[in-house]
């Protein structure tokens, strides 16, 4: 079994200086991820309960997702994933199947950016966490070649994602099944775009590079993919887990950073 963590955090009394960011590399790091993510879910409507007290979707037992924490004493306090297209393809095909595949048939490669979860109504300074493991986030994207990141959100958040972020729309309003059929708007950022324009959040993401080593993948082993298989949410009955591989679907090319100051 999965060690739980032993201490009980006083949130509200923790500040930004005590929060550490990275990306899950270990099978408790994914599992403390996942539980903050079932958590938020099941609080929110999103999610039905399951003995597993997980939310495991088939993409996070791909090399090709990347599961990013924020922790303070080694808790997770904040959580978001982020799911390269690659044997599954993205999450929000189930809905944007068409306007994904136009994205690909021109050669972009991007990922998608799901499963956030937080613990705001325990502790202050909400804000500057998710901020700082989105930097987390769009550098590590940035650096491993994306073109683009895709988001499938609430149509009362858009507007934060458009405004403060610089995403724009690609997909209308539709029906998200696998979080109980709430509404969704598809969101785009493009970073060449961006790089280009440099809206007033570029600095935030990416004025200062963090260190090589922080933004690192750590794709899961074929190991913990099987352990967490079974752990699968029912509501991703649909996506064809007897066809994963191992393999990402197209090459893994680097970013040329030169461009970024």
């Amino acid at each position: 079994m999965l060690s739980q963590p032993e201490t009980v955090l006083d949130l509200a009394t923790i500040t930004t200086a005590d929060i550490e960011y990275r990306i899950a590399a270990t099978r408790n790091e994914r599992a403390g991820a996942f539980r903050l993510v079932y958590e938020s879910y099941l609080r929110s409507g999103l999610g039905e309960p399951n003995p597993y007290r997980m939310r495991v979707t088939p993409y996070h037992l791909l090399p090709t997702t990347e599961v990013f924490i924020a922790t303070c004493r080694g808790t997770p306090i904040f959580t978001l994933s982020l799911v390269v297209d690659g044997a599954l393809g993205l999450p929000m095909e189930c809905i944007y199947a068409d306007e994904v595949a136009r994205r690909r048939e021109r050669g972009l490669r991007f990922g998608e950016v799901s499963c956030l979860a937080d613990r705001r109504s325990q502790f202050r300074g909400f804000f500057p966490v998710f901020l700082g493991l989105s930097r987390l986030m769009a550098q590590h994207a940035w650096r491993r070649g994306l073109d683009e990141l895709l988001v499938a959100v609430h149509p009362r958040h858009a507007r934060f994602y458009r405004r403060f972020m610089a995403f724009e729309p690609f997909g209308g309003l539709r029906a998200y099944p696998t979080v109980r059929n709430r509404p969704a708007i598809a969101l785009c950022l493009n970073f060449d775009r961006v790089d280009r324009e440099r809206p007033k959040s570029f600095d935030t993401f990416f004025g200062q590079w963090l260190p090589d080593e922080q933004v690192e993948s750590h794709p899961i082993s074929p190991e913990d993919a099987e352990y967490f298989r079974p752990m699968v949410d029912p509501a991703f009955a649909a996506v064809p887990l007897e066809e994963m591989d191992f393999c990402p679907r197209g090459g893994r090319g680097t970013r040329e950073m030169a461009s970024v100051p």
